[in-house]
């Protein structure tokens, strides 16, 4: 963590200009004639532009396949010995991603992390420095790029726990070199509900004046500056973070998520405005598209580590019993060595050794949605998550604003019209899948194991298993937090026989910077970093 503080700025003041003009995002952010002179508007565009959003090579190669979604088995783990052994050059490469921006290389699939908090410091340091009466011009940026910073922040907390945060960027923000030191995860928690609640306020009593809104359109491609989704995905991510909480806090999650779900004129949700299937995910989802230039699939990363292969639990267990109508659009029969197709959906045992010949007989995730789709958006938030945790909020505490069933159902109605549009992003599908029909979906809502019936933690457990199937690989860091959190679904775990590492970790294990680096480490998190060390937000 020094030389990351030590540099920190320095980066922030390259990653505008580091490459000459190279990409889509040239007109966003990339100025050749003052390589060392980032704008607000454009460091915000750059803040915008993370791989690791994205599903594409080093997150989904490096950390989502092998590790946090397999761990929760949205997708297959290797059946190798050190299996649940974390490897320290990915989690160190993901850590420095969130603190330093690499994201200005010529190859897109190894463009990663946007370094949100050197940028945003950057930010705040040129904002303080603007003139007062030219601040309401960029404090539209500011409080967007606050919700971004926030919403990676929670994220590294569900990783990691404590993190350094407050004091990271210190040399960009006040020329002071110094060691950011570790915070209590619960209280930076509080500190990301905090600032999203002051953001969504802001954006609710705050019109931007005629320069601010021009500029924001231009610069803002992630949601193309309209005011109306930034409210909304405020919003949507403090209601998730609420309930991230709620088993800790409850009387604070409760609270909260009351005031959100009963007013929804001042606190508007991505929630499909009760739109089932027929819901349009590129007009109400938040999802950040591929760049235009960027030609390469998913195929590698899942190829190279056999992550392709359907998970047991997810095919056989939740979907076939149930006739799920999504699983043409997630998974392909397969064809085996012999070159015959095979007959049935049937995923293998997730006990069973992982050998080349006889991976052929089960299937594997669509190669159309998933291992070909090079246009697999990244998904900060979609109406059918949202729609599952107000499900929760009903369930749980009775609230007022809508019912516990009519938003479970709306939110599997709208996952399955979320993987037909994932089917459709890409231009080459070859089997001409078309949407289920609404008869099939009201059917398949009343097959036993889906239908909304049974007590109180029967029908919670079903709210929980269809959103972990709802984020499978492509949301595996929420896949993985949701699990950790509530324990559904309760998937077998296969020990592994390495002493030590015989199941998942509960969290990653500080990279080696902060090891020998970061001065606060054996003060403050030495005796707490263990990997079956639990977030605060977990159960005991």
């Amino acid at each position: 963590m020094k030389k990351t503080l030590i540099n920190i700025g320095y980066f922030a003041a390259l990653a505008i200009g580091m490459v000459g003009c190279k990409s889509q995002l040239d007109d966003y952010y990339v100025d050749p004639d003052k390589t060392t002179n980032p704008t607000i508007e454009k460091l915000f565009s750059s803040i915008e532009d993370n791989n690791r959003a994205r599903p594409n090579y080093t997150e989904m190669r490096t950390i989502a396949l092998p590790m946090i979604a397999a761990f929760c088995q949205t997708a297959t783990l290797d059946t190798k010995e050190d299996r649940y052994l974390q490897p320290a050059g990915p989690v160190q490469d993901l850590w420095n991603d969130y603190y330093t921006p690499s994201n200005q290389g010529t190859d897109l699939n190894y463009n990663t992390g946007n370094g949100v908090v050197a940028q945003y410091r950057t930010m705040q340091r040129l904002y303080s420095n603007l003139p007062l009466d030219e601040r309401p011009n960029f404090q539209i940026f500011m409080m967007a790029g606050k919700a971004l910073l926030l919403d990676q922040t929670a994220q590294m907390i569900d990783m990691f726990g404590d993190i350094p945060y407050t004091e990271a960027g210190s040399l960009d923000i006040n020329n002071t070199i110094s060691n950011a030191k570790f915070q209590d995860q619960k209280e930076l928690y509080d500190t990301v509900l905090i600032g999203l609640k002051d953001v969504a306020d802001w954006f609710t009593g705050t019109t931007p004046n005629a320069i601010a809104t021009a500029s924001f359109s231009a610069q803002d491609y992630l949601m193309k500056g309209s005011i109306d989704k930034w409210r909304r995905y405020v919003n949507s991510i403090r209601l998730r973070y609420l309930m991230r909480i709620s088993d800790v806090d409850e009387a604070r999650a409760r609270t909260e998520i009351q005031e959100i779900l009963a007013n929804p004129i001042l606190y508007p949700l991505v929630d499909g405005d009760g739109v089932g299937e027929n819901y349009s995910p590129a007009s109400t989802d938040i999802l950040l598209y591929q760049l235009t230039n960027y030609t390469n699939t998913p195929m590698a990363s899942f190829t190279e580590i056999r992550g392709q292969i359907a998970p047991d639990y997810m095919l056989n267990t939740v979907m076939k019993p149930s006739n799920d109508p999504r699983i043409p659009f997630m998974f392909d029969k397969n064809t085996t060595k012999e070159g015959k197709p095979n007959k049935e959906y049937v995923a293998m045992n997730n006990t069973a050794i992982l050998q080349g010949d006889s991976l052929t007989y089960f299937a594997i995730y669509d190669s159309t949605t998933f291992l070909t789709n090079g246009k697999l958006p990244g998904i900060y938030m979609s109406a059918s998550e949202v729609n599952f945790l107000k499900a929760e909020a009903f369930e749980r505490w009775g609230l007022t604003g809508g019912t516990a069933q009519a938003s479970y159902e709306l939110g599997i109605r709208q996952a399955i019209a979320f993987i037909n549009f994932l089917y459709n992003q890409n231009p080459n599908n070859r089997e001409g899948l078309t949407m289920p029909s609404s008869i099939t979906i009201s059917q398949f809502l009343t097959q036993p194991s889906i239908a909304y019936s049974g007590d109180s933690n029967t029908k919670l457990a079903k709210i929980w298993t269809q959103k972990w199937l709802h984020f499978n690989v492509l949301q595996a860091r929420q896949a993985w937090a949701e699990w950790r959190r509530t324990g559904y679904p309760q998937v077998y775990t296969v020990p592994a026989p390495r002493a030590g590492y015989e199941m998942p970790p509960t969290r990653f294990l500080y990279p080696a910077s902060e090891v020998a680096y970061n001065s606060s480490y054996d003060d403050v998190v030495r005796a707490k970093d263990k990997r079956d060390a639990k977030i605060f937000w977990m159960k005991e």
